[in-house]
């Protein structure tokens, strides 16, 4: 059961800084944006998986750019090819430097298309992709699940799965359940954190309304993958600095691993049948 923490914290800090930081508040890995950084100094993507090395963690994930990612439904093949192109070049990227596993979303914003054929042909292209250069893909489930769900129920390889985001799912009703008991099997990554029901605020589990005890209870029993959050501070956290902030999120996702595996020998069994 590894902990990890998204590189990206809340706190303006060189990636450098955040990542000694993340490794010295007991975490054991971490995910990266994977787009160059400005601020507070420039740093170019190609140069973060080395920098997560030195630092002595291991590297989870990148989560590319969900820009344009409703163009995997188009109808035109033109735009299908161009957003199918970028992914397939991120998935490359991840050969190239040893990274595992690739998180994208599979639409945007709050007018996304309908699941549809031709999302279906987009992702077979990309399944391919990844199952020739070994990285696994895992779809987020963000505004709209369906896609996530319509994907994963038409497209069958141990090479695509799901990325759990637990305030994203919080925000829908019933999505747990749906998510959790139909796709468990196929979890690959988890983006956890809480919020108030209202707005996705990414706040530390225990923070918000979302009821750990019954997302323990759903949770997949054979999941083996990080236990990561994908957070930012509380206002009123801002003022405890990033030291003091990570060292909470290790205790908060200390805490949710303890749950989550006290369910788990609780004899209930998983998604896959197993106990």
């Amino acid at each position: 059961m590894k902990l990890g923490i998204f590189s990206w914290f809340g706190f303006i800090i060189p990636l450098p800084q955040r990542l000694k930081m993340i490794k010295e508040a007991g975490f054991d890995g971490t995910s990266i944006w994977w787009e160059d950084e400005e601020e507070p100094r420039a740093i170019h993507r190609y140069d973060m998986p080395k920098m997560v090395e030195d630092a002595g963690l291991m590297l989870e994930n990148i989560h590319v750019p969900y820009n344009s990612s409703n163009d995997l439904w188009s109808e035109s093949a033109d735009i299908r090819k161009n957003i199918v192109r970028k992914h397939i070049k991120w998935l490359n990227d991840c050969s190239r430097f040893g990274i595992p596993l690739m998180i994208m979303h599979v639409v945007e914003g709050d007018e996304s298309p309908a699941p549809n054929k031709y999302g279906i042909e987009s992702m077979s292209q990309l399944v391919k992709a990844a199952e020739y250069l070994g990285v696994k893909i895992a779809v987020e489930n963000t505004r709209r699940d369906d896609s996530v769900v319509f994907l994963l129920s038409q497209i069958e390889s141990s090479y695509m799965g799901l990325c759990y985001d637990s305030s994203h799912a919080g925000l829908r009703k019933h999505r747990n359940e749906l998510l959790l008991k139909s796709y468990g099997h196929r979890l690959f990554a988890t983006h956890l954190s809480d919020n108030d029901g209202l707005y996705d605020r990414h706040w530390l589990p225990g923070n918000g309304k979302i009821c750990w005890n019954e997302l323990a209870a759903l949770f997949p029993r054979g999941y083996g993958g990080f236990y990561t959050l994908e957070t930012v501070p509380a206002e009123e956290e801002k003022l405890l600095g990033p030291e003091k902030f990570l060292t909470k999120a290790f205790e908060k996702i200390s805490w949710v691993k303890d749950m989550f595996k006290a369910s788990g020998l609780s004899g209930a069994k998983g998604i896959n049948g197993n106990k």
